[in-house]
This record gives C-alpha cells, structure tokens and sequence, in this order.
C-alpha cells in the first residue's frame, strides 16, 4: 500500500474563488487605469502636469493697503510732568496798585491845600485824582488772576469767573498754537464745548514748557483720530 498524501491541496472550489478574486482585481486595476474623473466632480486623477483650469487672479483694488499718511512723532526730550501749576504774573495789577497810590496820595494833597488855600485849582486837582482812584481800583477788582493747572493731559483754566477744562489728548479738542514760545504774541487758544475760546499767554504760563507738553499730547491725539479713521474705512 503506498503512504498517504500528507500535502495540503486545495479544493475545487477554492481554486475557482481564488481565480475569480484575481480576475476581478485585474478588471478593477484596468478600470482604474482607463478612469477619468468628468469636470463637475473634480480634477482629473492623471500624474502629468495639468494647467490650473483658474487661472491666477490679480489681487483686487480695494485690498491694495494705501500709504500710511504721516503721523507726527511724539517730541523726544525730558520727560513730560504729569503735574503743573502756573498762575498770571502780578505785573498789571502792581502797575495798578501803583497808579492808586499815587492817586490817592494826590488826592490827600489836593484837600490839604484846598482846605488851607480855599483854591479852585486844589479843588478841581481833588476831584480828578478822586476820579482815578476809583479807576484804578475798578481795574485792579476786575483784573483777576487766572490760574492753570495740568494734571496728566487735562488743563484746567481759572479764569473770569469760569472754570474750563480741556483734554489736550482728545482727538476733539481745538487747540491752536499762534506764534513761538519765549517770544512776544504767543498764545494758546483751546475751544470750549459751548463754543467759547480761551487764550493763554506768555505773561500767564510758561510757554516754552507748556508748549512742549501741548505738542507731546497733540501728537498722541493725531494718533488716535487717524486709527479710529481706519477702523471706521475699514
């Protein structure tokens, strides 16, 4: 009797499935090959380099960044207090003070003589040096002091009764420089919100100072007004 066959065959039907498997891979990577994808479901599944069927836009205008316009640099120099206090030189009202003495003094002479010469010329000398010692005391009651305080960018202005505060940094705030500091006829005119303006003057401040601390905090204004115009183009 011969041994029996301890190899593994495969059956019939197995044989048929497996070629059928290998058939049907076969059919499926010739389909694959043939395959061209159509134009409304995509691009073309091919290796070679195709031509974009887009072609490459330009970018459009309204993104074009225009230039940035100058912006005024802040100043460079000493450091900027955050605190200040400047009050009118007494120089009128000392002229003032002056002109009243000596009315008054011309007065007490006048009635001196008119008292002991009974003269016209005494009399009419008392009337007139009367006359401008009231003036003088009109003119010193009315010329009152102004005083200005600075605390950070706000300036606060006393003066005539009224009592004004302006935001130096406020991209809302007039404020116009007319002349140069240290000189004669400079003046700083800052608008109120009712429309009023107020100058200040060298014999009121110091100008040379104040207008470095005007300068600073403009700049910082301009700033602002330009970056809020750009937010609001965009």
């Amino acid at each position: 009797m011969g041994e029996p066959d301890t190899g593994q065959h495969q059956s019939p039907e197995a044989a048929a499935v497996e070629r059928a498997r290998a058939y049907a891979e076969q059919r499926r990577a010739e389909a694959r090959a043939r395959f061209e994808t159509p134009s409304w479901m995509g691009p073309e599944r091919s290796h070679s380099a195709a031509t974009p069927s887009i072609p490459r836009q330009p970018p459009p205008a309204h993104e074009a960044l225009a230039p940035e316009p100058d912006v005024p640099a802040v100043p460079a120099g000493p450091p900027i207090p955050s605190q200040g206090h400047w009050v009118e030189g007494a120089g009128p009202r000392m002229l003032a003070s002056l002109m009243l003495a000596v009315c008054l003094a011309g007065a007490l002479v006048c009635l001196f003589l008119a008292v002991a010469t009974e003269s016209v010329q005494a009399v009419v000398g008392l009337v007139v040096c009367a006359f401008f010692a009231v003036l003088c005391r009109g003119a010193m009651m009315s010329a009152g002091l102004v005083t200005v305080d600075l605390k950070g960018s706000m300036l606060t202005v006393h003066h005539d009764g009224y009592l004004d505060t302006f935001d130096l940094a406020g991209p809302l705030q007039l404020v116009e420089q007319v002349g140069m500091p240290g000189r004669r006829g400079w003046q700083l005119r800052l608008e109120t919100a009712d429309g009023r303006v107020v100058e200040l003057g060298g014999h009121q401040v110091d100008a040379v100072e104040l207008h470095r601390i005007v300068e600073h905090y403009r700049a910082m204004a301009t700033r602002e007004r330009r970056a809020r115009e750009r937010r609001d183009n965009r």
